[in-house]
């Protein structure tokens, strides 16, 4: 099994985000906390036995699809109290990880392999 961040890191870098994952970690949310990760299988074979996504390379498409719920909570940082921006984050983090388990994602067809 391989750690998958819900909100990958490159997000979590990106200059775009900086104000707003900065007010994150200052309230004490860690981007490698057990709330941003979920396993998911490490190879083709556990893919195919779990019926879960793979996470042996890159994923831009899911990167893509969280990059845009984070986008909208952005737009409305300035507006947001900490605890409404921390639950703006699990909400995000909420849908990633119920869309990996229940088939949201794209995947490929040949190696299981999250896209």
């Amino acid at each position: 099994m391989a750690n998958h961040h819900l909100l990958p890191e490159e997000l979590i870098k990106s200059p775009q985000f900086k104000t707003m994952f900065g007010r994150l970690k200052g309230i004490g949310w860690n981007p490698d906390g057990a709330s941003n990760g979920i396993f998911l299988p490490g190879s083709k074979n556990l893919a195919q036995t779990t019926g879960m996504p793979g996470h042996w390379s890159n994923h831009g498409q899911y990167t893509e699809a969280v990059k845009n719920k984070l986008v909208k909570l952005n737009n409305n940082l300035g507006s947001l109290t900490d605890i409404d921006l921390a639950l703006g984050v699990k909400n995000i983090q909420t849908w990633a990880s119920q869309g990996l388990e229940n088939g949201l994602f794209k995947i490929d067809a040949i190696t299981g392999r999250l896209l």
